[in-house]
């Protein structure tokens, strides 16, 4: 069945997660309907490769997905994962009621950073303050991707977008800053170029009672890379810029600009400008989870009657 996406040759030797993973499962073979260089790939694979590790109870971590390019990582993901496609910027509304329903359950919400922090910024924001026990991935490529290149919230300064044609002068949004604002008891940011680490905050996440948020900063090198230069929001001495037209050159430019935590804190704003901070910015696993505070209303309401 081609059309299911483009079928790729076997590794050798073969990745020993593709056949759990959805396509992998039917056609033994790596299929994806990704562009070439795209982050998703190394994304939906670490799911899958934890998924199995880790022997998550499908029944019991349902996948709940937003709207974007990433809503096709359904053929990489775990085949036995039990996946939701939900409506533009509502998952975490979805992941509310599969919650509220079953607390048993730990809802795991994929989200782009236009679908969590564009027009699902009100979801998003409620979700962490009530600390309900799920975990929140927001895949962040700086640009709205699935339908066109649009300038997104968290586009960077000076890029380049096809609604930006000369340059995008908004402030960006932090998915870090708002999720800590809003009161989500663990909040981590990290990127595709450091998987180790993605695949450490992913097991603390699920080993977490409350809102997790991991922000993973991921390349598009199709509408953002490859109408912008390696340059971009920095004076890079004896670098020319050039376009990031492939995953290589986007993955090493993501590395450049990615700052440790620990060393944001002896850096300028200045010096931050444009710059992804990453690491772990909270963990506060003694705040009250909403479903359990819940359950104590409940039970107060049935001794009344």
């Amino acid at each position: 069945m081609p059309e299911i996406g483009r079928m790729l040759p076997n590794e050798k030797p073969e990745h020993p997660y593709v056949i759990f993973s959805y396509g992998g499962s039917m056609y033994k073979n790596f299929a994806t309907r990704f562009c070439s260089g795209c982050g998703y790939g190394i994304i939906g694979h670490i799911f899958t490769r934890l998924f199995e590790d880790e022997k998550l109870d499908p029944h019991l971590y349902p996948t709940i997905i937003g709207i974007g390019c990433y809503s096709q990582m359904l053929l990489l993901v775990h085949a036995k994962s039990q996946k939701i496609l939900a409506l533009h910027g509502r998952a975490p509304a979805v992941a509310t009621g599969i919650k509220m329903a079953n607390p048993n359950m730990k809802p795991i919400i994929f989200s782009g950073d236009g679908d969590c922090l564009g027009i699902g910024g009100n979801h998003f924001i409620h979700v962490c303050r009530r600390n309900l026990d799920c975990v929140i991935f927001i895949f962040n490529n700086s640009i709205y991707a699935m339908t066109g290149g649009q300038g997104a919230p968290t586009t960077l300064y000076g890029a380049t977008s096809s609604t930006t044609p000369y340059k995008m002068f908004e402030n960006r949004s932090d998915g870090v800053q708002l999720a800590l604002a809003a009161g989500a008891t663990y909040v981590a940011r990290t990127t595709v170029a450091h998987p180790r680490t993605y695949i450490k905050y992913f097991k603390k996440a699920l080993n977490h009672k409350g809102t997790s948020v991991i922000e993973v900063i991921t390349p598009c090198v199709t509408y953002f890379g490859r109408k912008n230069l390696d340059n971009l929001g920095a004076e890079y001495i004896g670098l020319e810029g050039k376009k990031m037209d492939t995953g290589g050159k986007m993955i090493d430019w993501i590395k450049r600009n990615t700052v440790r935590i620990n060393q944001a804190k002896f850096m300028s704003e200045e010096e931050l400008f444009n710059k992804y901070v990453i690491g772990e910015f909270r963990y506060q696993p003694d705040k009250p989870e909403y479903s359990e505070e819940y359950a104590k209303i409940q039970k107060i309401a049935m001794k009344e009657e």
